[in-house]
């Protein structure tokens, strides 16, 4: 085999524009058609760096959650008994059992509450839907929670609040 007989391959004219894969000539930098620029420099996208707010607000939110459920179950097992041998000054137009009534009613409010906030502080923990995040705030807030859950669930609302940025 000699020299002569080698054919050496041409170099090509033609090119798939990587972006929309029409044919453009092979030394153009830019594709007429998208607009791809073949001369920019591919850098990988920087994520932002996520920081622990979400979480720390979350973890106080859940906290605040499971204050008003045990408090709202505190309410529901109290009876007419109770509320006598407690020795609670009512009103003269209230009864007892109208009272106990009324307390159960409250602990049943304080365990819906202390749900939704459970779950609000679950979503601000995985950084997931802030809008619901925040509801669970502020029912934290208002599941009283032996009313050092006010304060978390306040605090937990803010810390989400102010991360809005952390949730996807």
């Amino acid at each position: 085999m000699t020299m002569s007989t080698l054919q050496v391959p041409e170099a090509p004219t033609v090119r798939n524009c990587v972006t929309c894969g029409r044919a453009i000539d092979w030394r153009a930098n830019v594709c007429p058609y998208c607009g791809h620029d073949y001369r920019a420099v591919m850098m990988p996208q920087l994520q932002a760096k996520k920081g622990s707010l979400p979480v720390i607000g979350g973890v106080l939110i859940v906290i605040a959650g499971v204050l008003a459920l045990a408090m709202g179950g505190l309410y529901l097992t109290l009876d007419a008994a109770d509320v006598d041998d407690y020795g609670v000054a009512l009103p003269a137009d209230l009864t007892t059992e109208e009272f106990a009534d009324f307390m159960h009613t409250c602990g049943i409010v304080l365990l819906v509450f202390g749900a939704i906030a459970m779950v609000g502080g679950a979503f601000g923990i995985m950084r997931r839907h802030f809008g619901l995040a925040l509801v669970g705030g502020i029912f934290g807030l208002l599941g009283v929670g032996m009313i050092i859950g006010s304060i978390l669930g306040l605090i937990g609302l803010i810390l989400v609040a102010v991360s809005r940025k952390d949730f996807d």
